[in-house]
């Protein structure tokens, strides 16, 4: 047995087959050391425009793009002023610093590509940068990062920098992968908090300067010192990163969420909300299946997730890491807790829960014991509104409608 990594969200695990199909790598503080050159550069930027900002305040936020790093410091109105004009002057002053002084990189990362791609693993990049900037970088650093990934996302592929999810979500998408079956491995908090959104794992490197706990408190689920302890372990990196024995593509995904709906469609016959889930072992074998009797029971905490847990009593091993909870619609925050207690090791869920629900209000728990789901939405959704459509159709009076006509509107 092999403790997973440094840091973890949970106990021992045997190294067996993985089930991850792709990783995807942050580049600044995880594969070449540059954060704090960044610091500099922006500290140097701010300072040309009259403002005294120290390392300490730009560290922290470090890992961001300069859309978001800028308003983060020094507000809206400032940003909007000279917001522009600083992050120009800060690639500017990152470019001549790099060109002058050189960066290193991170021990052991082609040896950790090669082996990524050894195993049939696919790898990209997915950096808040520019192409300017990583051009820049990769000079600096002597090493052709580009060349040892399958694919490179920078900011000019995303709407928003982390830790908004999209350059996360671009990368899944040009590896051709459902998110389902990837991690990735990043240094900051914004790094975990872009892939868990994105529904992707996160692993963490301590390389960029920030401490394991608050990695894991963000999201990852198990932390390394640097690139080359990664690939030291990196057979039970991978098994941390998708414990179950198969990868979870959409074809799969979707088989299980047909079950789903089959048991949501058995609640509509019964008169309830037409939630359905199952819960299904990482080979994809399900065990146990419920539906909403919040009705019949009369007890408001039946949802559909929380009675398939239930009729799971005794058929998955406490320790097993590799459950899945599949439900047509997002679960709740108190189902998603169940999820994080019991470490389910994937959400996989239909149609959106309306904003004041889902879990999006969750934070990733801290004991040794849970770890934080991934959470991949928007399978088979059609499927899912057309029986809440219905549902609506014949229960004009009942007293779930605001919420169903809610759901609906928002989806």
């Amino acid at each position: 047995m092999v403790q997973k990594g440094i840091g973890s969200a949970g106990p021992l695990l045997l190294c067996w087959a993985m089930a991850l199909n792709g990783i995807i790598f942050d580049i600044d503080g995880t594969l070449v050391d540059s954060n704090a050159v960044h610091v500099e550069a922006w500290r140097s930027a701010f300072e040309a425009y009259g403002y005294r900002i120290g390392p300490d305040r730009i560290t922290v936020e470090v890992g961001k793009g300069g859309d978001r790093l800028v308003p983060a410091i020094l507000g809206q109105v400032a940003d909007a002023r000279d917001g522009d004009a600083l992050r120009k002057r800060q690639r500017s002053a990152y470019l001549e610093a790099v060109r002058r002084d050189g960066l290193a990189v991170f021990p052991r990362v082609p040896e950790l590509f090669a082996a990524l791609r050894a195993r049939g693993l696919r790898s990209a990049l997915a950096t808040s940068s520019d192409p300017g900037h990583l051009q820049g970088t990769m000079a600096s650093a002597g090493l052709d990062l580009a060349a040892l990934a399958d694919e490179v996302v920078t900011s000019e592929e995303a709407e928003s920098s982390k830790p908004a999810p999209d350059l996360v979500t671009a990368a899944v998408r040009k590896l051709g992968l459902s998110p389902a079956q990837c991690a990735m491995v990043g240094d900051t908090v914004y790094d975990a908090c872009a892939a868990t959104a994105a529904g992707v794992v996160a692993l963490g490197v301590l390389s960029g300067g920030n401490p394991a706990p608050a990695l894991l408190r963000a999201g990852a689920r198990a932390v390394w010192r640097d690139t080359g302890h990664l690939l030291e372990d990196l057979e039970c990196a991978l098994v941390t990163g998708s414990p179950g024995e198969r990868a979870l593509t959409r074809e799969v995904q979707e088989t299980l969420m047909r079950a789903a709906l089959e048991s949501a469609e058995a609640g509509l016959r019964a008169g309830e909300v037409p939630i359905g889930a199952v819960i299904a072992r990482g080979d994809g074998r399900i065990v146990a299946r419920g539906f909403n009797e919040m009705r019949r029971s009369g007890n408001p905490t039946a949802h559909a997730e929380m009675i398939a847990f239930a009729h799971a009593a005794g058929m998955v091993p406490p320790a097993a890491r590799d459950v899945l909870l599949v439900s047509t619609l997002e679960p709740c925050v108190m189902c998603t807790g169940a999820a994080m207690e019991t470490a389910v090791d994937s959400i996989i869920f239909g149609l959106r829960a309306p904003a004041d629900n889902g879990s999006s209000r969750v934070r990733p728990p801290a004991g040794p014991d849970n770890q934080m789901p991934r959470i991949v939405g928007d399978v088979l959704a059609d499927e899912s509104r057309r029986l809440f459509t219905e549902w609506l159709r014949v229960n004009g009076n009942a007293e779930q409608r605001p919420f169903v006509e809610l759901l609906l509107r928002q989806t």
